[in-house]
Order: C-alpha cells, then sequence, then structure tokens
C-alpha cells in the first residue's frame, strides 16, 4: 500500500506544484492592486469631504441646510460618507424614526463591498506555504526514487539536485504568502478605519436630527 502511494507521488511529481503557485501570485497581485486603488479612493475621496464641510458641521454642531443637497455631495464625493448622508437625508423626509438601524444596515452593506476578495487574501496567505511544503515533499520522494533507481553513488548528484529543487517549492510558497498576508492586514486596517469614520458621521447626524 505505501509502495503505491509512494509511486503514485512520484508519477505525478512536483512541477504542476509550481505552476499552481504561480497562477495564485498572479491572482493575488491583481487582487491586491484592485483592493488597493479601491479602498485608496474611498479613503481619499472620503478625507477631502470631512476636510472640507464635515468636520466644519461638527465644529458648529449643526449642518446648513444650503449644505445638504445631497445629489451634489454624492456626485462631487463619491464615497461611502456622502451615502450615508444621502440614506439618512432621504430617512428624515420620509420619516424614517429607527436612524440607528438604517445606519447600521448601510454599513453593514458597505462592509461587504469593502471586503470583497479579502477572504481569498487571507486564505491564499494561510495556504500558500502549504502548498509550497507539499511540492517540497513531492519533490523529495522523486529525490529518494532516483536513489532506489541509479544506487547510491550514481544517484547522489542528481539526488542533490532534486532536493535543492524541492526546496524551491518551499520558498515560492512563502514568497506568495507573505504579500497577501501583509496586504490582507493592511486592507483590514483601511477597512476598519473607513467604516469607523463613517460610523462617526452617522452617529453625529441622527444626532443633529434628533434635536
Amino acid at each position: 500500500m505505501v509502495g503505491l502511494i509512494f509511486n503514485a507521488f512520484n508519477t505525478i511529481g512536483s512541477a504542476w506544484i509550481m505552476w499552481i503557485l504561480l497562477i495564485l501570485s498572479v491572482i493575488s497581485l491583481a487582487v491586491i492592486f484592485e483592493r488597493f486603488r479601491n479602498l485608496r479612493n474611498q479613503e481619499r475621496v472620503g478625507f477631502l469631504l470631512w476636510k472640507e464641510k464635515i468636520e466644519l458641521w461638527m465644529k458648529n454642531g449643526t449642518i446648513p441646510e444650503g449644505e445638504l443637497n445631497t445629489t451634489e455631495l454624492v456626485r462631487k464625493y463619491p464615497c461611502i460618507e456622502s451615502g450615508l448622508i444621502e440614506v439618512l437625508n432621504a430617512a428624515k423626509t420620509h420619516q424614517h424614526h429607527n436612524l440607528e438601524l438604517l445606519m447600521t444596515s448601510f454599513l453593514g452593506r458597505k462592509k461587504i463591498e469593502l471586503d470583497k476578495n479579502m477572504g481569498f487574501l487571507g486564505t491564499l496567505g494561510s495556504n500558500a506555504p502549504f502548498i509550497g511544503l507539499f511540492g517540497t515533499v513531492l519533490g523529495i520522494i522523486e529525490a529518494f526514487h532516483d536513489i532506489g533507481e541509479k544506487g547510491t553513488e550514481s544517484g547522489a548528484t542528481s539526488v542533490s539536485l532534486g532536493l535543492s529543487e524541492a526546496l524551491v517549492a518551499t520558498a515560492v510558497g512563502l514568497l506568495v504568502a507573505i504579500p497577501a498576508v501583509m496586504a490582507f492586514n493592511f486592507f483590514q486596517q483601511k477597512i476598519k478605519t473607513i467604516l469607523a469614520r463613517a460610523e462617526s458621521l452617522g452617529n453625529f447626524l441622527i444626532s443633529s436630527k434628533n434635536q
């Protein structure tokens, strides 16, 4: 039984593991680029809205009626904050009584959008080293198979080469995992900042509407 498994692993080899890691690395870089661009735009536009309007509103404790043109705000500042202002302002117009629940629902939907593909990065960061390690194990099996076929003396060189190639799979797995983990942690912090800032604005809007 063990011999059959050994032969099966030796037959499939380890080269395909490298191809899998290469494909995953390309997908990972595409996801990182897309998430970075999206979150950077959200943070940049939201920060601009805070600097130009929201900080002044909070300082004065009220929102001038002339500045609550939500259509204009959403057009000029396409971010979560302007969307939240639009939703809460429409709720006030329709006399919606549970503004806190409405805000929670809105931010929950936006969090799903911000978390897009984050699960892939987290999973890849956790499992890419194991994929690489699996490739290394397959490479070691191939190396020992060479010893069995060529003998100890003639197989020593090929075994050394096979082991060095096998260890490359582990290194590649780590190279794929490290950027994914770093990006995942970085984006998670960005998402927390964006949502916390939006929630702070929502609480201010709700308190000002209830006065």
